[in-house]
């Protein structure tokens, strides 16, 4: 596994949701309520990926722009065959059980606190960009006290564009007035490895569970490791 050169870069931005912050649990047992619920003929773990990206766009809208825009949203493959309604029962269901789940069975990954106090003290710039709203990440980061490190926070609110649009990560660079080739994106999902390399940063993606490595591998991230505790060598900090 290679090492990263810090030297060489001046500000690294975060993904905060299956990077820092652990979802895995919480979107399993929303997956496996729902398989239940409603009898369909899926296994878990096909379906994680989809219903994680489900997740991650319906948090990206008000509940009346969710019901405006599910025709679209719920056009997913483990959903065909459904009528419209069905669909929109599902994915409500699924994204109401996540949020149940969500503050009992999420915790942040071990190790990550300890890697961004000492990639701080390296003078490195942090921030987070995630699809979710900003006061989400900061509620989040604050829990594990770590707000502190991240200058800016950037949500879904605080651009026209989220990612795979690399909209957020340019905004970060501007902020920081430093160069793409100076920045490091972290993120964990084929959103975040396609946000990385049309702003042409240097991406790591953290293959956490919630989408397929194969998949993963598809969209070519710069680095993949697969877990937090191959992240972490990897900064070698």
């Amino acid at each position: 596994m290679n090492e990263l050169n810090l030297d060489d870069f001046k500000g690294i931005i975060f993904d905060l949701d299956g990077v820092i912050y652990d979802i895995t649990e919480a979107i399993k047992k929303a997956v496996e309520d729902g398989i239940e619920k409603y009898q369909m003929n899926v296994s878990r773990d096909e379906v994680m990926e989809e219903i994680a990206h489900l997740i991650e766009d319906i948090q990206n809208y008000p509940v009346p722009e969710i019901i405006l825009n599910s025709y679209t949203l719920l056009d997913i493959k483990f959903l065909e065959g459904l009528s419209f309604f069905k669909k929109l029962r599902i994915g409500i269901y699924l994204f109401t059980q996540f949020n149940q789940y969500k503050d009992e069975e999420s915790k942040i990954f071990e190790g990550i606190a300890k890697l961004i106090s000492n990639l701080s003290r390296k003078n490195l710039k942090l921030a987070i960009l995630t699809n979710n709203k900003s006061s989400y990440a900061e509620e989040v980061l604050s829990k594990f006290n770590l707000t502190k490190f991240f200058d800016p926070i950037i949500g879904f609110n605080d651009v026209s564009k989220v990612k795979p649009d690399p909209e957020g990560i340019l905004k970060i660079l501007e902020i920081w007035k430093i160069k793409p080739s100076q920045a490091i994106f972290v993120g964990d999902m084929t959103t975040d490895i396609d946000a990385g390399k049309a702003a042409n940063v240097r991406m790591i993606c953290v293959s956490s569970g919630l989408a397929k490595k194969e998949t993963l591998i598809e969209h070519e991230p710069d680095i993949l490791v697969n877990n937090t505790e191959e992240l972490i060598k990897i900064f070698n900090i």
